[in-house]
């Protein structure tokens, strides 16, 4: 239900779409036996079919990465590259490149411009360390972690995530819009604030980790 298929009329190609879910939305792109499905397990809650025979994967795979409480919805995209599958790496957050030598990376990058996929990309050769991937994959994708918390109250343990750059007015605005109609100022503790608790109004820039009180 999640795969969603559409036809371009203007170019008479069939493209495949997946609705964005989660916080943001990365592709695993690679060639054929470069441990796509694998990375796929080992980073997310997916189970895909694992196989060494070429083509195992025929259609999307997708999984969730969890990571401090953000959750990166991941596609693993079949190694037949079909324009219909590519489309969704295409409109997704961030590419993920696996593969096994220089050589195989180099053709991966041939693909991309081949598509004109211009996405952050990380590359990752087959069995670096999961863990540090999850990180990896977060530093691409320009984004930051808020945690709101209310006056006298312990923050949120979920985290709000906005794009890097991203002000309290938008926060304010993203969690509801009473919070923006009627702000009146907000306090910051973390890496934005010159001093812990300090008072800002609606242009202040937030930054990632950052602890943020609105009041209204």
């Amino acid at each position: 239900s999640k795969l969603k298929k559409q036809t371009d009329k203007k170019m008479g190609r069939r493209i495949t779409t997946i609705a964005k879910e989660g916080d943001a939305q990365v592709c695993i792109l690679g060639p054929v036996n470069s441990g796509k499905s694998t990375l796929l397990s080992k980073l997310t809650n997916a189970k895909p079919k694992i196989a060494n025979i070429p083509y195992t994967t025929t259609k999307p795979q997708l999984g969730t990465i969890d990571y401090l409480g953000v959750r990166i919805q991941t596609i693993e995209i079949p190694s037949t590259f079909q324009r219909m599958y590519m489309s969704i790496a295409q409109n997704s957050d961030g590419i993920i490149l696996i593969y096994n030598n220089e050589n195989e990376l180099k053709e991966m990058k041939k693909i991309l411009e081949t598509y004109r996929i211009k996405k952050p990309i990380i590359r990752i050769k087959r069995d670096d360390d999961p863990k540090k991937n999850k990180a990896l994959i977060w530093g691409i994708l320009g984004l930051i972690k808020i945690h709101t918390k209310e006056p006298g109250k312990h923050p949120e343990k979920k985290p709000m995530v906005l794009k890097k750059g991203a002000t309290v007015g938008k926060a304010a605005g993203d969690l509801h819009k009473d919070f923006e109609n009627f702000f009146k100022f907000a306090r910051v503790w973390g890496k934005s604030a010159k001093h812990q608790g300090q008072v800002v109004g609606k242009d202040h820039i937030l930054k990632d980790e950052d602890i943020l009180e609105i009041h209204i």
